[in-house]
């Protein structure tokens, strides 16, 4: 049998290990609990910094991004701008030495001198290219443009017509006498049916002055004759008498 002083020992031990117990397993749970939330609390920090630097990233590459879509659209317009310029005085530069080489070999007679006659005279309405150039001082591209220009009037009234702006750099006006022109071989408009692009084609009229004639017809069912359009304010004197010989009224 034990002691009274051996129970007591035995009790004191037993409250010991039973408290050693406790706590041992009261506490993991609580350091545990306490890892999981500072793991929890890092994960979250560090996700905020993925994403800020995500953000600074994404920030970082649409400016540079921007920058150079900019840079190669202002490099694109420079590109533009210069290959405009070049173009046009390429244009330029081709258009005047064909011109240059043209008067060139009409001055020299050059290229027809033996079918040259110094009578010859022309109807502008009826001859070709090659016709033309038997006149000294008209070439290929000259009569081109005599032919070309013939078209887009509807044929010549009057020899005269040589001068205008189409022919300035030219200088036709030396050659009148070599031709002809007769108003009833000029296809003429007819103003009472014709549309606002019909009148517009004309070399003489412009697009504000055709579609001034138009309105005007609309406005009277008919107009009667040439000077009926004298009451139009986009069309002077002048513009009247050159139009003229290009318009009917049926």
């Amino acid at each position: 049998m034990l002691s009274t002083e051996q129970y007591i020992g035995v009790a004191a031990l037993f409250v010991i290990a039973a408290s050693t117990w406790f706590f041992v397993v009261s506490r993991p749970p609580e350091s545990i609990s306490s890892q999981q939330e500072a793991e929890a609390v890092w994960q979250a920090h560090d996700s905020l910094r993925k994403d800020s630097i995500a953000r600074v990233k994404a920030r970082r590459d649409s400016l540079r991004q921007a920058r150079w879509a900019h840079y190669k659209d202002s490099c694109k317009r420079a590109d533009d701008a210069r290959f405009a310029a070049w173009n046009a005085e390429r244009k330029a530069r081709y258009d005047s030495f064909r011109i240059a080489d043209s008067l060139w070999h009409d001055s020299v007679g050059w290229r027809f001198a033996r079918h040259v006659k110094k009578d010859t005279i022309l109807d502008l309405n009826h001859c070709d290219t090659t016709e033309l150039q038997y006149i000294r001082g008209i070439g290929r591209y000259t009569a081109m443009r005599i032919i070309e220009y013939r078209e887009r009037l509807g044929g010549y009234y009057s020899p005269s017509q040589l001068t205008d702006p189409p022919f300035a750099k030219l200088r036709l006006d030396t050659l009148l006498g070599h031709f002809t022109a007769s108003p009833e071989d000029v296809h003429k408009i007819d103003v009472n049916s014709c549309s606002t692009e019909d009148l517009s084609h004309h070399p003489y009229l412009r697009y504000e002055q055709a579609k001034a004639i138009y309105l005007m017809r609309r406005k009277y069912v008919r107009l009667e004759g040439i000077d009926d359009l004298r009451s139009v304010k986009q069309l002077d004197s002048t513009d009247i008498e050159k139009i003229r010989n290009y318009l009917r009224f049926e």
